[in-house]
């Protein structure tokens, strides 16, 4: 009974805690071209290649330093992780706010993925203190706070871009992210047995013991699953355009907005019942059910002429992605030794951060040659990939 407490009211600060850091990211990250432009007198290509570095080199950063930080969290634990990632961000979004010049605020930006880590560390910690027969349902649930923060966040930040300024968002969110490192420390419980560094077991063998094949196939798939959804996103108001042409530019913002805000609502619609489906079927098929679906939904959406057909198709791929990122997540805890539970798990973080820079990137360069479309394609070709990497790993299960 007190560990179901204990559980619960740490999920609570946990959810609202990743709920405000991805709020806090999509409240500035959408006007930070125009906050760059007013540190100096750039041309429009300048300021593409600057908004590009703010938002890359952050997940690149981030993407380099996880591996460190999970060996930390596996000697001092998760909470200890997430306090260092809130009180970092609280003081580098400040920083940003205050930054008299375009190269002081990318050197906070890539400080911030250096620190970062606040909602892997939640789910690797809720990952290792819910009961494995309910796994999936709490992790499901947790997703949806960073989700909601995602979706709120654009229009939390344009309303106070234009209130209290660019520099008074960042100021704000830098406030928001000071209440999480408070509660946090407050209201977060975690039984932590101190490990010395010496002690500590090395990476490699836990590596070789899980095989290459598992390894392989899990990291490849977060980075997908994360690149995937994120891939679009920069150029929706541009295939939103395409596909409806007669529209005003005052109706395609409003399409766009629907467009990119499907995904994440299916997401939060359908996250207990998909969790529930997951604890019942097992991550093994939910990731081969869903994974399949994600891959046809792609296909499908490739081939849209109509607004309203991209809007369902990227509500069914927030229903499959409602499934993959938690089924990934227990897989994680199934198969890692506990020892090494953090390093590993900063391992997927790392892969996801290489998606979210992947992701769009390979979107601008398949747009450039081939337009908008094929870039569904592409993700589609990526999904089965990842799918082919977990049927070889089932197979060689079996044969073993």
């Amino acid at each position: 009974m007190e560990a179901t407490v204990r559980l619960t009211r740490n999920f609570r600060v946990l959810w609202f805690g990743s709920l405000i850091t991805d709020l806090g990211n999509a409240m500035t990250l959408p006007f930070i071209v125009l906050y760059i432009q007013t540190l100096g007198d750039y041309t429009t290509n300048q300021l593409n290649f600057l908004g590009a570095a703010a938002f890359a080199i952050t997940y690149a950063c981030k993407a380099l330093v996880a591996p460190l930080w999970g060996r930390l969290a596996d000697q001092k634990g998760r909470k200890l992780m997430c306090l260092r990632a809130a009180g970092m961000m609280t003081l580098t979004i400040l920083g940003v706010g205050l930054a008299p010049n375009v190269a002081v605020l990318l050197i906070l930006r890539a400080a911030q993925g250096a620190f970062s880590g606040y909602i892997n560390n939640t789910n690797a910690l809720i990952s290792v203190t819910a009961p494995a027969e309910r796994r999936g349902q709490w992790l499901s649930r947790l997703v949806t706070g960073s989700i909601s923060g995602t979706l709120m966040g654009p229009l939390l930040g344009s309303v106070l871009a234009n209130t209290v300024g660019y520099r008074g968002a960042f100021m704000v969110t830098s406030g928001l992210m000071a209440l999480v490192f408070v509660m946090t420390w407050w209201g977060v419980q975690e039984t932590v047995t101190p490990v010395s560094r010496a002690s500590l077991m090395p990476l490699r063998p836990v590596l070789q013991q899980l095989g290459g094949n598992f390894v392989i196939a899990l990291l490849t798939s977060l980075l997908v699953v994360q690149a995937t959804t994120n891939a679009v996103t920069p150029l929706l108001s541009l295939l939103v355009g395409d596909l409806a042409p007669q529209a005003s530019t005052q109706t395609i913002v409003w399409m766009t907005g629907v467009v990119a805000a499907a995904p994440g609502i299916a997401t939060i619609l359908m996250a207990n019942r998909v969790g529930r489906i997951l604890d019942r079927l097992g991550a093994n098929r939910c990731l081969l059910i869903f994974l399949t679906l994600a891959i046809v939904d792609l296909l499908l959406t490739s081939m849209v002429h109509q607004v309203a057909q991209l809007v369902v198709l990227r509500l069914l791929l927030g229903v499959a992605d409602a499934a993959l990122l938690p089924a990934l997540q227990v897989m994680t805890v199934e198969h890692v030794p506990h020892a090494a539970f953090g390093r590993v798990f900063s391992l997927n973080q790392s892969a996801q951060a290489c998606g979210n820079v992947v992701g769009p990137g390979l979107a601008v360069l398949v747009a450039n040659w081939w337009g908008y479309q094929p870039i569904f394609l592409v993700t589609a070709g990526l999904q089965l990939m990842a799918l082919g990497l977990w049927l070889i790993y089932f197979r060689h299960q079996r044969a073993h």
